[in-house]
């Protein structure tokens, strides 16, 4: 199955944050490329306002793991206390990596390990948009810090 095969039924929101600009620049093209209503934010607190504001419908929250000041699990968790209804994408660019500093224990959790492609991202968006919620307050079960 291609991405192509995997249109949304539905214009689904998506709120994408990530520390880094040219990530969220390219993820924006990416998802709108597919008909998805995009939103971005730069940092946890950016996003926090966003998910305030109760007039804006937010389907996904893709959330970068590692990030300054606010690490992408704790953002969903506090999210997830004012949005119940939202799902939860992490990706990383360190999978792989020694410095890995959360590791998804729950195969339930939705994960994107960057870099990643068009395909790759709308498949695992849509797999994500399908799949079961996170609860707030859940994520210590699904999470786990990993010595860097």
């Amino acid at each position: 199955m291609n991405a192509n095969d995997m249109m949304p039924r539905k214009p689904e929101r998506i709120l994408v944050v990530d520390d880094d600009i040219s990530v969220l620049t390219v993820m924006k093209c990416m998802l709108e490329c597919y008909d998805y209503s995009v939103l971005l934010a730069d940092s946890a607190e950016t996003a926090m306002r966003l998910a305030a504001n109760q007039h804006l419908v937010i389907d996904l929250l893709i959330t970068d793991i590692v990030m300054p000041a606010v690490q992408g699990p704790e953002l969903a968790d506090r999210m997830l206390a004012l949005r119940p209804e939202m799902k939860v994408l992490y990706m990383s660019g360190y999978a792989d990596s020694e410095v890995v500093r959360f590791k998804v224990l729950d195969p339930s959790v939705s994960f994107l390990p960057k870099p990643f492609t068009t395909d790759g991202l709308i498949e695992t968006v849509e797999r994500a948009l399908r799949g079961p919620r996170l609860r707030h307050g859940d994520l210590g079960s699904h999470l786990i810090t990993v010595p860097a």
